[in-house]
């Protein structure tokens, strides 16, 4: 876990590029912030990760 204990804010992370970013992070340790400009889309990337033992908020 190389990003245990550590804050992510990931921008763009409801789709593509910036949701994968957002999951290995997660993955890695981190609570990660999804954001992106569609909040719907985020709060759902945010409710996967918790739903898979990450941590994760959306705004």
């Amino acid at each position: 876990m190389l990003l245990k204990d550590k804050l992510s804010l990931v921008t763009g992370a409801a789709r593509g590029l910036g949701e994968a970013i957002a999951r290995r992070m997660a993955a890695e340790g981190a609570h990660v912030l999804v954001v992106d400009r569609d909040l719907e889309p985020a709060q759902r990337v945010a409710a996967s990760i918790r739903a898979a033992g990450g941590r994760a908020d959306a705004d």
